[in-house]
């Protein structure tokens, strides 16, 4: 009894307790999952929003930097050139592009240090500065007015449109600061320490329409030469400073892509002074920029905003001396995809019903055995199902995830290789080294061995080669994995695409190169000379303008004058002496002879540097050929009078000067018969009257003199009017005249009339399109025609042929053994007589119209015209070609082979060639068609003009691929054999 009371009570146990042990262990297990699983997405998530945020970061800071290497820029220009005018300024600042390159800079200037008892003196000289507008600036001055111990007056702007309010402004008392007094002391720092600053103060600034808070930054310029090693020297050597203001958003714009700001809120804040860093930041921090500015409407923006629903993260960057904060912050859901937000619920559910499933199966598990069984069947099922969610993770990430076998075949990859390659699946059980660039495959191969040999793990960058031909820049790491025998059994390979990092660190590499050649502008020989020691140091650029080698000057006062030409050796030398006795600046223009008795007319201009006892110490100075410059005015001055003369009697151009506002000063006999007007009655009235009124009233006129004085010469083909109202259709050349200062004082205006030519150009040009159109046209009929034929002779001849040789082989089978033998001979020849005529038949109808070009595509026929071609002549045809170039319209295709055909025969009747190749392929978007043989080739320019009739294959063949579209290109000389290409822009 006791026994089988023990076995009722354990049945009774596992019918009931152990069922609900089951599911109570169970539901805490799939929360526990659940949690574990969810913990796990996020911190994912977290992971790569703090990598993109790092990313961002870079990308900001690398534009930041750049644009305070502008300034660097700037202060050499100012350290190479002594003093730098308005004009020089202007076309260094041009060069840089600012709008392109940097296009987050608003302005760039120069604030120069004025202190209280130059004011005056310094309003006057910017007032009479015409270097740059010839009107000067009569209304200049300091401002905001008062009398102030010093000023930082900004003299030189760029642009000057729309910034007019900061010409004058002195930057001590600048108004449009949030903090006036931080910019001063700002300022005063930068003078006395030489560094890149800035106040970190927002400059609220209006202009035009739009009110906007920018950020500045400056850089001290201090005087050429002088010491700068303390603070009292910089003070004592202090010139002004360099400063560029620019657009916080429009930096932002440029770094970071829609996306980006679309998903992601950023915002910076100032958290002052580098030197103060360890100091409490955020009391002291101030917000410089916030990124909703730039992306109202998006909601992700407002959600990422509460911290606990949101990825934060926070990098510093140090510029300009102070050390600014960049905020990023994103929603959660914005960072973890729909897959992954919806996996740990998965999870749980999973878990929970494999609980109750198990419930149920320990439940009824003591009524019957085939329950057990089904009950299992179901469980293995759910552990299946659970396994694919798991699996689920692995291929919805966004990194390229492969196994590699020791052989380098792919035994898994996730999907994200199908966003490079399509179907990731058809991957599968293939060389993984087939998307690898060619000149890649090698070394990758190699790592890959030494990975299988010794385990080591690699980290490099490489190349795949996308379908279409596209490289793609790869970073891959790889490792092994052991099996229990310690072999290497898989290679676990995961790899990201940086193609677009690549793309960005190129573009920055390829500004700083930009702005290096900015920096070259200044192409001015320098020189210095010791005083005391008589030691002379020259630049490269002074070496080169005197046409001597470093070898061959002996860096001395006497060594520098004896390379002076003789007449100017005296005058030079007294120069110099002057300089030493009193305090003045060098300047002389002077003459040198080169070793090779070249004369050159120099200009040389320099700084005596006296030491604490007021004694000579360096000399500093450039140098700058003239030469040219000296020649063309000697040359205006004695044609002048000789052109002034031919111009008034020049009857077939309109050739009459303006004054710097466009308004007519002289008239010659061509412009009295062109335009209809006498001198009387034109001088002294603007020339817009010559314009079509339409294009008066758009502003062209005066467009046309501001484009000329910029760039030295306007030219241009438009309607004018005459007197009388009649249009002509003119050719017009707009150039400045210039005084000897170089000053601008008008404009030389020179218009021909070519309405005639026009008419004739427009009817030459109807002509060749519709010479093109019956081109076209000729060759759809012939080739409709070949087409025609072909049928013809394939439907009645071939076939009738064909029933000939089968009535003749049935005769022949039909004689007795014993017929007469010439009999059997004849009928034999008859019937290799017959198909000969077909195989004869076959060739003309692949020539009118390849079968296998309409059927199997250009490959397959040029294929099958080589062998064809290579029976006949004896000449060995090679063809090459890729598969993905056939992808090309049908008449281009047929264009194509019909050119291979005159091409060949070419070769068969003049190359004397005993090969020949054709190739076809496809390269960045172009198929190309080449065929190229080895025979004596030919002069094309002799065969010309020896022979006028000669040529038409070679024009045939131009035509045929200028009427679909395609470029043709011949590359023929005498003994290199001949090349044909043609190209279509698929």
């Amino acid at each position: 009894m006791t026994v089988a009371a023990d076995r009722t009570i354990q049945r009774a146990f596992h019918s009931t307790v152990l069922p609900w042990l089951v599911l109570a262990v169970g539901i805490p297990a799939s929360f526990f999952l659940f949690v574990l699983i969810q913990d796990s997405v996020e911190n994912v998530a977290r992971l790569r929003f703090e990598r993109e945020t790092k990313d961002a970061n870079d990308i900001i800071d690398g534009r930041l930097r750049s644009y305070g290497d502008v300034l660097y820029a700037l202060r050499a220009l100012f350290a190479g050139e002594d003093p730098v005018d308005r004009l020089r300024f202007h076309r260094f600042i041009e060069s840089l592009d600012l709008k392109h390159r940097y296009p987050g800079f608003i302005s760039l200037n120069y604030a120069t240090y004025v202190p209280a008892q130059d004011k005056k003196r310094f309003e006057k000289a910017v007032r009479r500065d015409t270097s740059l507008d010839p009107r000067g600036y009569p209304r200049f001055a300091i401002k905001p007015p008062g009398e102030r111990p010093e000023y930082y007056a900004i003299v030189y702007l760029e642009p000057m449109v729309g910034y007019e309010f900061a010409f004058g402004l002195d930057l001590g008392v600048n108004p449009a600061a949030a903090n006036p007094e931080k910019i001063a002391v700002a300022m005063r720092s930068g003078r006395d320490s030489g560094n890149l600053t800035s106040s970190a103060q927002p400059l609220r600034v209006k202009r035009a329409k739009e009110a906007a808070i920018y950020l500045a930054m400056r850089l001290a310029v201090y005087r050429k030469g002088m010491p700068v090693d303390t603070v009292e020297q910089r003070r004592t050597a202090y010139l002004g400073s360099v400063g560029a203001g620019f657009d916080v958003e429009s930096l932002m714009r440029e770094a970071l892509n829609e996306e980006m700001l679309k998903n992601m809120r950023i915002r910076l804040y100032d958290t002052g002074s580098a030197d103060q860093r360890d100091s409490d930041s955020a009391k002291t921090r101030q917000l410089l920029f916030d990124s909703e500015q730039l992306t109202k409407g998006y909601a992700t923006q407002s959600a990422a905003n509460a911290s606990d629903s949101a990825f934060v993260h926070v990098l510093p960057i140090e510029i300009a001396s102070r050390v600014w904060e960049f905020q990023y912050s994103a929603p959660k859901n914005a960072i973890i995809d729909r897959v992954n937000r919806l996996l740990p619920s998965m999870v749980l559910a999973g878990g929970l019903l494999s609980s109750l499933f198990l419930f149920g199966m320990f439940y009824s598990l003591a009524s019957s055995r085939r329950r057990a069984v089904e009950i299992a069947e179901v469980i293995t099922k759910d552990l299946r199902d659970s396994e694919e969610r798991f699996r689920l993770i692995t291929e919805n990430a966004s990194d390229l995830i492969t196994l590699l076998d020791p052989q380098g075949k792919r035994v898994y990859l996730n999907p994200a290789y199908g966003r490079l390659f399509g179907d990731h699946k058809a991957l599968m059980d293939t060389d993984a080294f087939q998307v690898i660039h060619p000149e890649d495959r090698d070394r990758m191969r190699e790592v890959f061995k030494n990975t299988v040999r010794n385990g080591t793990a690699w980290r490099t960058e490489l190349r795949f080669l996308l379908p279409g031909g596209e490289a793609r820049h790869i970073e891959s790491r790889g490792s092994a994995v052991r099996n229990p025998n310690g072999d290497v059994a898989l290679i676990v390979v995961v790899a990201r695409d940086v193609t677009e990092r690549q793309r960005t660190e190129e573009a920055l590499r390829a500004r700083d190169l930009q702005l290096q050649e900015a920096q070259e502008i200044a192409n001015l020989g320098s020189w210095e000379w010791d005083v005391r020691e008589d030691s002379v140091k020259w630049s490269n650029e002074l070496f080169r303008i005197f046409g001597i080698a470093h070898d061959q000057f002996q860096p001395t006062l006497e060594g520098f004058l004896a390379l002076v030409h003789p007449e100017d050796r005296e005058q030079v030398a007294a120069g110099v002496k002057a300089v030493l006795n009193a305090d003045t600046e060098y300047e002389s223009p002077f003459r040198i002879i080169r070793p090779d008795g070249a004369v050159r007319m120099l200009y040389a201009r320099g700084q005596l540097v006296r030491d604490e006892s007021d004694q000579p110490l360096r000399l500093l100075g450039v140098c700058q050929d003239i030469t040219e410059r000296i020649w063309a005015e000697e040359q205006v001055r004695t044609t002048q009078e000789r052109f002034r003369t031919m111009v008034e009697n020049v009857r077939d151009y309109a050739i009459f000067m303006l004054d710097q506002e466009g308004y007519v000063t002289s008239w010659n006999v061509g412009a009295q018969r062109i335009k209809g007007y006498d001198a009387d009655e034109i001088f002294g009235r603007h020339y817009s009257c010559f314009f079509l009124p339409e294009h008066a009233s758009r502003g062209d006129p005066s467009r046309q003199l501001r484009i000329a004085a910029v760039e030295g010469r306007y030219e241009s083909e438009s309607w004018r009017v005459r007197k009388d109202g009649q249009r002509f259709w003119a050719h017009v050349i707009v150039m400045p005249q210039f005084d000897e200062s170089g000053k601008l004082t008008g404009f030389s205006n020179i218009t021909r009339d070519i309405t005639e030519r026009k008419r004739a150009e427009e009817d030459l040009h109807s002509y060749a399109d519709r010479l093109r159109s019956t081109a076209r046209r000729l060759v759809e009929v012939q080739e409709s025609e070949r087409r025609t034929l072909a049928r013809e002779l394939h439907d009645r001849v071939g076939q009738n042929l064909t029933a000939l040789g089968l009535n003749l082989r049935l005769v022949a089978s039909g004689l007795a053994s014993d017929a007469r033998p010439d009999v059997s001979s004849r009928l034999g020849e008859c019937d290799s007589l017959v198909m000969q005529t077909v195989d004869a038949i076959r060739d003309v109808m692949g020539e009118l119209r390849p079968q296998a070009l309409d059927e199997y595509g250009l490959l397959a026929a040029l294929r099958s015209l080589a062998a064809s071609f290579s029976r006949r002549t004896g000449v060995q045809v090679a063809v090459a070609g890729d598969r993905a170039a056939g992808r090309v319209p049908k008449t281009v295709d047929l264009a194509m082979f019909r050119i291979v055909q005159e091409a060949l025969n070419n070769v068969a009747k003049h190359s004397k060639a005993s090969r020949a190749e054709i190739s076809f392929s496809s390269t960045n978007g172009y198929a190309a068609l080449t065929v190229r043989d080895d025979g004596i080739g030919f002069d094309p320019k002799h065969v010309e003009a020896s022979n006028p009739n000669a040529g038409w294959g070679l024009l045939i063949m131009r035509e045929r691929a200028e009427a679909v579209g395609a470029r043709f290109d011949l590359d023929a000389s005498p003994g290199a054999g001949v090349r044909v290409l043609v190209e279509y822009h698929l």
